[in-house]
Order: structure tokens, then C-alpha cells, then sequence
């Protein structure tokens, strides 16, 4: 999605007092107008108008696209199914063909990422805001549906309801948000991820962990590829040890069972010191970092060395 801040400001102000726009919704033979008479012509006033709460919509807006008679297109979440459509106030009418011309760089997977998915789960289950009927209808599963729950196979969770509404989310294949995030947008890293964990592991389930732990460390690393601090985290496969580098260079806490297992296979030790008082240090190396561990598995101190 590309916005313009000076002109998203324009557009919401202009929502907000409900003029220069008009409402469009989809029909089977195009795009029907429809009047929307209410005081305030907020996104969420249009969406209330046509039944849909703040958690089951969201927009698109292309300042990409130039001439054209759509304005901003509004989506069901989760989905590429349209909602609704707005336009400049002067435009009397628009067709499949004005819709499918602005959506050119539309891509759902970027559009509606991993990220948020589950944030919209999230915000679902705190506001009580998604019904069961609702996402029956949205992920088409009710062949699905099992003791109140729909698995959603094409977003990767099931969906858990009381009464009818979401109350909570669990991930079908063990993949956390920033992991499916690799998986959908950044295919060939996760594969490297995948590739390099099952060096190390048999189990599916801690292949998923290592990955797991990668991804979210990631989504922590500042400047994440363009780290500074990257060089000294890099695996010989080609992947970059994100969560070390977090422990290395930015505090990150780690206990030495924790450091073991994410790095099974890949750590050596560097020094070891005891003496009679029990004071005890262990310093072992991955890749160019160096980590200390006391007696008890807690970490006192991590560098980089060449």
C-alpha cells in the first residue's frame, strides 16, 4: 500500500465531513451507487452503513494510479472481496473494468501480510468483534467446524468461539507471525531457515522453533538486514543468527540452556574457569561472538571477536 501522508490527511479530513466522496458497492453485473445518509461519512460510518464493524474491514489506496475514477478500495478482511468502493463526488458511475485497473498492484499477500492477520485476530478477540457466522462466511469452512472452532487453512489458524464470537487463535502449522511472514513474502529466507535448522534437527517441531526464534529476533534486529552488526552473526549457509546478535550487541537475555538449544551444533567452547570458592565462568563461541555463562546457566557477558 502506498500513502501519501499530506494526502491521506486530505482524505479523512474530507471523510470526516462527508463531502466529495461517493459510495460504490459491488454488484453481479458491476458497481451500484449507494447513498449513505448519516451526519459524519467516516470509513467506519460507510462500513457501519453497509454492516461491517472496524475489525472486518480494511482499505487500499494507490497513489500509483493516476486518472481514475476510483478513489480507494475497501476490503473484507482476510480477503480480496470487495466491500465497497469510493470515488470523487462527480463521478456518476464505475465499472468492473475502473476497479480492476486501479487494483493492478494489488497483492493480498502484502496488502493483508502475516502481521496483520494476527493482529486482526488479536483485535478481533479483545473487541469481541468477529462472530463466528461472520468468518464462516469469509474463509467459506463450515465443512471445517469442529467442537466451535473453524480451521482456516489459507490464513493458518484455528479459530476458537463462545458463543459465537472469536475468543481465541491458535496456528495450525507452529509458525509464529514473523515465520509466516518469512514463509509468504520472503520465501527464499525461510527455506534458508528451514534448510539450516533441519541440519541440526530431525523433530518438525523444533525445525519450527529454530525458526520461530529467528524470525521474531528479526523482527526485534534494528535496521534488520542492514544491521551493523551482521557480520559477526553470519552462518556459513548463508543465513544470519538474529537472535545471538540480539543477545551480543543489545542486551537480550539468554540462560545457557536456552543458548544450547538454538544453537545445537554451531557453539564451541572457548574458555572455561573454576576454583575452590565454586566461582565458576564458561565462554563459548558462535561464530565471532563470545558469551559467558556463570555456574547457575546465567549469562554475565557477550562480545564479538574476530
Amino acid at each position: 500500500m502506498k500513502f501519501k501522508l499530506f494526502i491521506l490527511t486530505l482524505f479523512w479530513t474530507s471523510l470526516t465531513f462527508a463531502s466529495g466522496f461517493k459510495t460504490f458497492v459491488p454488484t453481479e453485473n458491476g458497481y451500484q451507487h449507494v447513498k449513505i445518509n448519516i451526519e459524519k461519512k467516516t470509513i467506519n460510518d460507510i462500513c457501519n452503513h453497509l454492516g461491517y464493524n472496524s475489525d472486518q474491514f480494511y482499505t487500499y489506496f494507490d497513489t500509483d494510479i493516476k486518472s481514475s475514477n476510483v478513489f480507494l478500495v475497501i476490503f473484507k478482511v482476510f480477503t480480496d472481496d470487495i466491500i465497497c468502493v469510493l470515488t470523487d463526488d462527480t463521478v456518476s458511475s464505475i465499472s468492473k473494468r475502473d476497479v480492476t485497473n486501479y487494483l493492478t498492484n494489488f497483492n493480498l499477500k502484502k496488502e493483508f501480510d502475516s502481521y496483520k492477520i494476527e493482529s486482526t485476530l488479536s483485535d478481533g478477540v479483545k473487541n469481541k468483534s468477529l462472530t463466528e457466522e461472520f468468518l464462516e462466511e469469509i474463509f467459506n469452512q463450515t465443512d471445517n467446524l469442529k467442537d466451535n472452532s473453524i480451521i482456516a487453512l489459507n490464513i493458518g489458524y484455528e479459530l476458537y468461539f463462545i458463543n459465537g464470537i472469536l475468543t481465541k487463535y491458535i496456528t495450525t502449522d507452529g509458525l509464529s507471525k514473523w515465520s509466516k511472514m518469512w514463509k509468504n513474502e520472503m520465501p527464499s529466507t525461510y527455506f534458508k531457515y528451514e534448510n539450516s535448522a533441519k541440519q541440526y534437527w530431525i523433530n518438525e517441531e523444533n525445525i519450527i522453533k529454530e525458526i520461530n526464534v529467528q524470525s521474531d529476533a528479526f523482527s526485534r534486529t534494528p535496521d534488520g538486514v542492514l544491521n551493523e552488526y551482521i557480520k559477526f552473526h553470519a552462518n556459513s549457509d548463508g543465513t544470519i543468527n538474529y537472535k545471538m546478535l540480539l543477545v551480543a550487541h543489545y542486551d537480550e537475555k539468554i540462560s545457557l540452556g536456552e543458548f544450547k538449544g538454538i544453537n545445537k551444533g554451531r557453539y564451541s567452547l572457548s574458555t572455561e574457569f573454576n576454583n575452590k570458592d565454586e566461582y565458576k565462568r564458561t565462554t563459548y563461541r558462535v561464530n565471532k561472538g563470545l558469551y559467558t555463562f556463570d555456574g547457575n546457566g546465567y549469562l554475565v557477558n557477550a562480545y564479538t571477536s574476530d
